[in-house]
């Protein structure tokens, strides 16, 4: 059963496309913007991609265009998500909300630790192509490798939909996941991190409690770290509840630094016999 308020040529897997398109590039060049007249300064805590938007661009529209929708509409074509009641109990709205947070976390979680950070798959998976921004151009959120994309991003929204039930076919409900996932997505690539102004202001050191829930809500330094340092925080970022890296211990904050290594030349230096003054 469709929902009656769509027009016969209109899927609900189509419209909920289109508001992704819509939050993912009316944001995206927000944060372009942004990044362009140099607003928001305190906020800006990564400079690192060499590729402009123009650039960044291709990729994101041809893997929504050619994975997500494609993938989008069949689960809809097959009765398995996107169909069904069109209105949700307010009690089995918040419990498939929740339901996907965690879905969407663990689902990520195995995909991006043990198939795309794995050494043998990483190249042939593509999901080098992504970890060569530095997570500091929001739309560098989608410039991924079509596999990459289908493992990391797809596959993370579909999946748990599909086990949950679908989510029926109340638009609100479908509209709600899709465009903050788009956000976040979009967020934690920007390079902003708007808790970062937050942790020097008073307000923080004055209601700590209060300042510590703010920041964890707005903050992105779990991506940033992601990308920076690799095996950290790999479904950890904004918006997400971070539950395996917590559970598994590789949130970027329970993972110690690596001490950089001295380079050959030093070693070779230092291991070579040392030449005496003459008496």
């Amino acid at each position: 059963m469709t929902n009656p308020s769509l027009p016969a040529w209109l899927p609900l897997s189509v419209l909920t496309w289109i508001v992704v398109m819509v939050v993912f590039h009316g944001f995206g060049y927000v944060f372009e913007i942004c990044d362009r007249a140099g607003l928001f300064k305190s906020s800006k805590v990564r400079r690192s991609d060499t590729l402009t938007y123009a650039q960044l661009l291709p990729r994101a529209l041809f893997n929504q265009v050619f994975v997500l929708l494609p993938a989008m509409v069949l689960v809809q074509w097959l009765g398995w998500a996107f169909t069904g009641t069109a209105h949700l109990g307010i009690w089995r709205f918040i419990a498939l909300l929740a339901g996907m947070a965690i879905g969407h976390d663990i689902v990520q979680y195995v995909t991006h630790r043990y198939l795309l950070h794995d050494p043998r798959l990483m190249r042939i998976l593509g999901h080098s192509v992504h970890h060569t921004t530095g997570a500091s151009k929001a739309i560098s959120a989608l410039y991924m490798a079509p596999a990459d994309f289908f493992l990391e991003i797809v596959l993370p929204y579909l999946l748990p939909l599909v086990v949950l039930g679908g989510g029926g076919g109340d638009i609100l409900f479908h509209l709600l996941v899709a465009g903050l996932g788009a956000f976040g997505g979009l967020y934690e690539h920007s390079g902003y991190d708007f808790a970062e102004p937050l942790r020097r202001s008073n307000f923080y050191k004055s209601v700590p409690w209060l300042g510590a829930v703010v920041e964890t809500l707005t903050t992105s330094k779990a991506h940033g770290q992601h990308h920076t340092r690799g095996m950290v925080s790999f479904s950890d970022g904004f918006g997400s509840p971070g539950l395996c890296d917590t559970v598994f211990a590789t949130r970027w904050d329970k993972v110690k630094e690596r001490q950089p290594q001295r380079t050959r030349p030093q070693r070779a230096q230092e291991s070579a016999p040392q030449e005496h003054a003459p008496q």
